[in-house]
C-alpha cells in the first residue's frame, strides 16, 4: 500500500477516535467550556491537525518499519505519541491542567485499546489473521471491519462507561491528590506494560484472554473511583452536617441577640412614645420625623442586619464555602469586626476544585481581617455574584496602610511584619492551575478590593 492509501485509512480511524475522545472526555471531565467563537475555531483546527498529523505520522512509521521494532518499542513509542496528541487536544478544549488532560487521555487510550481488541477478536471468529487488500473480497471485509465493526466496539465500550456513572466519581477522583498519586504511575506506564506483557503471556496469536489486561486495569480504576466517591460522599455529608450545625448555632445566637434587642426596644418604647406624643401635640412635625427615622434606623441596625445576614447565607448552597464563611463570620463577630455579606442569586456549584476555592477565599478573607483587626471604623464587605455564566467573589476591606502593587503576590512580601507574606503567593500559585479563573486587585474609595472571577461557560 502507498503512503496516501495508508494515510486515508488512518484519517477515518482517527476521525472515529476523535469523536470517541470527545464523547469520553465529556463524561470524564464534564462539558466543554464555551469561550466564544475563537475558542471553537481553535478547537476545530486542533482536532483537524491532530487527525491529519497523526494519520500521516502513522503511515510514515508503518512504511519505515518503526511499528515492527523489537520488543514492541516502536508500538510503545507510537502509543505515547497518540496520547500526547490527545493531551494537547484536550488542553485546548478544556483549558484544564496538563495532569488532568493526561489522565483523561490515558483513560481514553485504555478504552480504545479494549475496543480495538474486541474488533480484532471479531476477525478471529472468521478464522482470519490478516486481510489481503489486493483481493476484492478481503478488501470488502476489511472496509466493513474498519468502518462498522471497529466503531461499534468503541460504541459498546463508551456506553459501558456512560451507564456506569463513572464520570462523576472520576472527576471527584481527580480532586483527591493523595489518591490519584498512588495510581498515577499505573496509568502512565499502561502502554508499556500492555505491549510488553501481551506477547509474553499470550504469544503471537490473539486470544480472548488478552482482553483481561485492559479490562483488569479498567476494573481497578473503577473500584478506586467508587471507593473515592463513597469516601467523598461521606466527607460531604459530614461537612454538610457540620455546616448545618454551625449555621444553627449562629442562627440561635443571632435570634437570642435579636430577642434581647426587641426586649430593650419594647422596654424603651413607652418612654419614647411619651416623648413623641408631647412633640406631636405641640405640632413639632420635624422633631417627630427625626425621632421616627432615628428609631427605625436603630432597629434596622440591630435587628434588620442580622435577618439580612441569615437570608444571604441561605443563598450559599456549596457546603464547603458556606462552612468556611460561617467560621469566618463567627470569628469576626467575636472580635467585634463589622462585616456585610451579599449573595446575588443562589450559589450552587462551581467548576473550580472545592478545596482550592476554599483555600483562595480563606486567604483573601484572612488578609481582610488582618487589615481591619484592632482598627477603629474598619469594615469588611463580602459579595458573591452568580450572573451570566460567571461566579464572582469580591472581598473588600477598609485600607489603613499602603500597598505596593508591584510586589503584591510575591513570596515574602507583606505589610504585616515578619512571619507573614506566604498567603497571596500560595493564592497566585493555585490560580495558575486554572485557565478559567481570574483575579483582580484594586484600591477604591479607601478600600482594598480583591476579586476572584470563575468563568463557568
Amino acid at each position: 500500500m502507498t503512503f496516501a492509501q495508508i494515510t486515508a485509512a488512518n484519517v477515518w480511524s482517527l476521525t472515529v477516535n476523535t469523536v470517541f475522545l470527545l464523547w469520553m472526555s465529556g463524561i470524564l471531565l464534564g462539558r466543554i467550556p464555551r469561550c466564544g467563537i475563537r475558542h471553537a475555531a481553535g478547537c476545530i483546527l486542533a482536532g483537524t491537525c491532530r487527525i491529519l498529523l497523526t494519520a500521516s505520522s502513522g503511515a510514515a512509521c508503518y512504511l519505515a518499519g518503526v511499528l515492527r521494532w523489537k520488543y514492541g518499542i516502536g508500538m510503545i513509542a507510537w502509543q505515547y505519541f497518540v496520547i500526547a496528541g490527545s493531551l494537547l487536544f484536550l488542553k485546548i478544549l478544556y483549558r484544564r491542567s496538563f495532569r488532568d488532560c493526561f489522565l483523561c487521555a490515558v483513560m481514553v487510550e485504555i478504552l480504545c485499546t479494549y475496543g480495538q481488541l474486541l474488533s480484532e477478536l471479531y476477525i478471529q471468529l472468521y478464522g482470519k489473521n490478516f486481510y489481503n487488500i489486493a483481493v476484492a473480497e478481503d478488501r470488502r471485509e476489511y472496509l466493513f471491519w474498519m468502518m462498522v465493526v471497529s466503531p461499534a466496539c468503541l460504541l459498546l465500550c463508551g456506553f459501558g462507561i456512560d451507564r456506569s456513572g463513572m464520570g462523576k466519581t472520576y472527576r471527584k477522583w481527580l480532586e483527591q491528590e493523595k489518591v490519584h498519586k498512588g495510581i498515577f504511575l499505573l496509568l502512565v506506564f499502561f502502554p508499556m506494560v500492555y505491549d510488553l506483557l501481551e506477547p509474553v503471556i499470550y504469544g503471537k496469536e490473539l486470544k480472548a484472554a488478552v482482553l483481561l489486561i485492559p479490562l483488569s486495569l479498567l476494573l481497578v480504576i473503577h473500584l478506586i473511583c467508587v471507593y473515592v466517591g463513597r469516601d467523598w460522599r461521606q466527607k460531604e455529608y459530614i461537612l454538610a452536617q457540620q455546616a448545618s450545625l454551625r449555621q444553627q448555632t449562629i442562627y440561635i445566637e443571632k435570634m437570642e441577640r435579636m430577642q434581647s434587642e426587641l426586649r430593650r426596644f419594647r422596654h424603651d418604647f413607652q418612654n419614647m412614645m411619651a416623648g413623641i406624643y408631647l412633640q406631636a401635640k405641640e405640632g413639632d412635625l420635624e422633631a417627630v420625623q427625626n425621632f421616627i427615622q432615628e428609631m427605625t434606623g436603630d432597629f434596622d441596625r440591630q435587628v434588620g442586619g442580622q435577618i439580612q445576614l441569615m437570608n444571604q447565607l441561605e443563598n450559599i448552597r456549596v457546603m464547603a464555602v458556606k462552612s468556611l464563611l460561617l467560621e469566618k463570620l463567627a470569628c469576626m463577630q467575636q472580635e467585634g469586626m463589622s462585616c456585610e455579606l451579599e449573595v446575588y442569586n443562589p450559589f450552587e456549584s462551581c467548576r473550580m476544585n472545592g478545596t482550592d476555592l476554599c483555600r483562595c477565599l480563606g486567604i483573601l478573607v484572612d488578609n481582610a481581617m488582618d487589615e481591619v483587626r484592632g482598627q477603629k471604623g474598619g469594615r469588611i464587605h463580602l459579595l458573591i455574584s452568580v450572573r451570566n455564566g460567571c461566579i464572582t467573589f469580591v472581598i473588600k476591606n477598609t485600607l489603613f496602610g499602603t500597598v505596593d502593587f508591584k510586589q503584591l503576590g510575591r513570596a515574602g512580601y507583606t505589610t504585616k511584619g515578619s512571619g507573614h507574606g506566604t498567603g497571596l503567593d500560595s493564592y497566585r500559585k493555585i490560580l495558575e492551575r486554572y485557565d478559567s479563573v481570574f483575579s483582580f486587585t484594586a484600591i477604591q474609595d479607601g478600600c482594598f478590593v480583591q476579586e476572584l472571577k470563575i468563568k463557568e461557560s
